[in-house]
């Protein structure tokens, strides 16, 4: 039996969601500075580095990935 709890968004993963450090991959391609991951709709959202703001704004600079999204848990 597993002691890992199961919830409904196991394949939603985000860096505050405290199921702890893993290694996103895109079509085999490691991705890092991830800032959500969705295996189910294979999308990932990430920082470029280094980290840069959108003109005229505080706001961070993302980009989005779609493909085959992978996530393997650090152990």
């Amino acid at each position: 039996m597993s002691c890992a709890i199961k919830t409904k968004n196991d394949h939603i993963h985000t860096p505050r969601d405290f199921r702890g450090g893993r290694h996103v991959f895109v079509n085999g391609n490691e991705i890092r500075y991830v800032i959500y991951a969705d295996t189910k709709k294979g999308i990932v959202k990430y920082h470029p580095h280094p980290v840069r703001l959108k003109k005229g704004s505080d706001v961070v600079y993302t980009r989005t990935l779609k493909g085959l999204v992978t996530v393997e848990f650090i152990k």
